[in-house]
């Protein structure tokens, strides 16, 4: 199997960096996009199996593993630089997503930015994306100013109390495995989101993203989602743990209704970090939105 190359796209305000396993001219091209406080290395062992098949791009979000991209607080209102950071990378590369993909607010950023240039995917494939409804992206947009935001959130105030330095990445490997978010993760997953999730910081290693940035995206959320039905016009597959998921069914059910193109899978017994524990399916997913088989 072909193994990934690092790159980059460069701004005048920083760069965006991305993993890129090439094909042969002509695939179908994958852009991934990861979970809050997570890194494109993250997902390699699920995209990985998919080489050859498509020409596939993950990248580093703004605030996340090697991406230098500014991280002013002020930037985070509804996750919409996430979804201008997708835009203008895709736009540098010239490229138009035959598969636009996502884990939660990498999957949410991915139907933002269809809703918003309709020509620059053909498929959705969305992860556990991130549904909340009006009301609770209300309440948090009052509860941001007040510092208030844990009580809508408590991922915000969890994030905030994360600890960011370590003395190698072999000791944060160790922390995470097994514990918290990664309770369901295989190991070979954690060590992929150590090695650009954990980055040099003089004698130490820190954190690539800092806890304030992924506290500050927990701490908002985009407003009409379901109404985004309306706007897209290619086919969306979301695929929705039955334990603490993030896809609210109402939000999820109004977005289907205005759709009308909508695959739902619903994956029992799995928790929002549905892409760990069934990669397997999540490719299968991938596949059938391209139109190729398993």
């Amino acid at each position: 199997m072909t193994l990934p190359v690092r790159r980059e796209v460069p701004f005048s305000d920083g760069k965006i960096s991305f993993l890129e396993w090439e094909a042969l001219p002509g695939a179908p091209v994958l852009v991934f996009s990861h979970a809050n406080g997570f890194n494109a290395s993250t997902y390699r062992a699920l995209l990985q199996p998919l080489t050859g098949r498509f020409r596939i791009i993950a990248w580093d979000m703004r605030g996340h593993g090697e991406t230098t991209l500014p991280l002013e607080t002020a930037r985070l209102r509804g996750w919409r630089v996430f979804r201008d950071d997708l835009i203008r990378q895709l736009d540098a590369l010239a490229i138009r997503a035959d598969v636009l993909a996502g884990h939660s607010l990498g999957a949410t950023a991915s139907l933002l930015a269809a809703a918003a240039r309709p020509d620059i995917a053909r498929a959705l494939v969305l992860a556990e994306p991130v549904m909340a409804s009006d009301l609770t992206a209300l309440k948090a947009a009052i509860a941001r100013p007040l510092g208030r935001s844990a009580k809508v959130n408590p991922l915000a105030g969890m994030a905030l109390k994360r600890r960011a330095e370590f003395a190698s990445r072999e000791e944060a490997a160790t922390r995470f495995t097994g514990r918290g978010a990664f309770a369901t993760w295989p190991t070979e997953m954690v060590a992929d989101y150590v090695e650009s999730g954990v980055m040099p910081a003089g004698a130490a290693f820190r954190l690539s993203c800092p806890p304030h940035w992924e506290a500050g995206a927990f701490s908002v959320f985009p407003f009409r989602l379901a109404a985004l039905g309306a706007r897209i016009h290619v086919p969306v597959t979301i695929l929705a743990g039955t334990k603490d998921s993030a896809t609210r069914d109402a939000v999820r059910d109004g977005f289907m209704r205005r759709h009308g193109q909508v695959r739902f899978v619903a994956v029992e017994g799995a928790t929002h970090f549905l892409p760990m524990e069934h990669p397997g399916l999540v490719r299968a997913e991938i596949l059938r939105a391209a139109g190729m088989e398993a």
